[in-house]
């Protein structure tokens, strides 16, 4: 389905970056992808694998820069993770990423130098615990998801902290767990409640508008979402990791559709290691054959940037996919 048209919107699958299945070239479990305002770059964060601070493991976190004709350009922040979660990009075009494990927020130059972190340690105000995703508004300053505090923390971008929200809990404004956070053209939040199977939107001071989705067992559709993405017409994606989906709905919280994924052809990447390894031909064919190949497989990150792209990192596959939304597509007639 390359091609999805529902109410009066139409999106475009484009391409993939990265590897497809058994394709050797790509990210390592990517959970988060990041756009300058003004570039056609990405910047995607490869969580890696897990269970080792340093060794080889260390050296598959990272982030990279790609551009979006997938031409790769280089990556940084290698042994600098245990657990990277989230990235944001300020206006200057630092590039800015959390970690987990550490308890901080990382602040790189956009060529990759470390400029320093801050961030430290607890449950207090302007303290963090498991911080994932973050999001900068119009003003630059930082909002974060903390997420085993079960709430959201607003910093300048030195780290000062400015305000906070939220609470453990299922009621609304209260979280549990929450992972991915975006914020809209009017400067409205939007923060993924992971355990509560839903996605809040809230005005910038935290109080709370309206909810998408909410658990399958009481009849709705999302199954532990993990990000969350706008576009320049008010629709909002969500990455339903449990359902390996991408549900869209419109401003007012009424499903639109889903995207399963679309990326069946094997990406530049993923050429180069055929054409450098002939066996890797037959190994994409059996995958092809024998998996639903082009389907997301567990779409954490999401962004959308200002030509309302849609990027996704399909993080077990180890690529991104990327949708164009087409506001002029008109669907063709036929004479059957």
């Amino acid at each position: 389905m390359l091609t999805t048209t529902v109410a009066g919107r139409t999106w475009n699958f484009s391409h993939a970056i990265g590897r497809n299945a058994a394709m050797g070239a790509g990210f390592t479990q990517p959970v988060a992808v990041a756009v300058p305002r003004d570039g056609e770059l990405l910047y995607v964060l490869s969580r890696g694998q897990e269970g080792a601070a340093g060794g080889l493991r260390a050296e598959t976190k990272r982030i990279g820069k790609v551009s979006f004709d997938q031409e790769f350009i280089g990556d940084f922040g290698r042994r600098d993770f245990i657990w990277p979660a989230g990235l944001a990009v300020s206006s200057e075009g630092d590039v800015y990423c959390s970690d987990e494990f550490a308890h901080h927020i990382a602040r790189y130059s956009a060529d990759g130098q470390r400029l320093g972190e801050w961030g430290e340690p607890g449950s207090g105000e302007g303290q963090l615990n498991g911080p994932s995703g973050i999001a900068f508004d119009a003003d630059d300053n930082l909002y974060v998801v903390d997420s085993l505090n079960d709430r959201v923390q607003n910093f300048t971008k030195e780290g000062r902290y400015l305000a906070g929200w939220g609470s453990a809990g299922s009621a609304e404004g209260q979280f549990q767990r929450p992972w991915g956070i975006t914020i809209d053209g009017n400067g409205d939040v939007y923060v993924v409640d992971w355990g509560n199977d839903r996605v809040q939107k809230f005005s910038p001071d935290g109080t709370f508008l309206l909810c998408f989705g909410g658990p399958q067992d009481v009849g709705a559709e999302l199954d532990h979402p993990a990000g969350v993405a706008v576009d320049s017409e008010g629709d909002v994606y969500v990455t339903d990791w449990g359902n390996k989906l991408v549900r869209i709905y419109d401003p007012t919280g009424a499903t639109i559709t889903s995207l399963e994924g679309d990326a069946q052809e094997v990406s530049k990447w993923g050429q180069a290691v055929i054409a450098a390894n002939p066996d890797g031909a037959s190994a994409y064919r059996r995958v092809r054959d024998l998996t639903p190949f082009g389907r997301f497989e567990r779409p954490v990150g999401i962004a959308v940037d200002s030509q309302d792209r849609i990027i996704i990192t399909d993080s077990t596959r180890g690529r991104v996919q990327i949708y164009a939304k087409d506001k002029d597509y008109k669907d063709p007639q036929f004479n059957l």
